[in-house]
């Protein structure tokens, strides 16, 4: 994250481990037909129907979909944004 006008930085990073299910093709065939996997970084969305192919998360949600909310939070407060 770059804060232009005080020309400072900060940098992190966020781990979510996300464990999958045991997937049959039966599973697979239904999700694509639910959600296209190809406009998606990691080719499911966790937000849509991802109940279906995963059984748990550790960590940040919000990391998962897109962006840790939280910890970008947190990152800009450091420049009193």
């Amino acid at each position: 994250l770059c804060h232009l006008s005080s020309r400072r930085s900060v940098n992190f990073t966020v781990k979510t481990d996300v464990t999958f299910r045991r997937l049959s093709n039966a599973i697979i065939k239904k999700y694509i037909g639910l959600v296209n996997p190809l406009d998606k970084a990691g080719a499911y969305g966790f937000q849509q129907h991802g109940e279906m192919i995963v059984s748990r998360t550790n960590g940040s949600l919000s990391n998962i979909i897109g962006l840790p909310i939280d910890e970008t939070i947190h990152a800009l407060r450091l420049f009193s944004v």
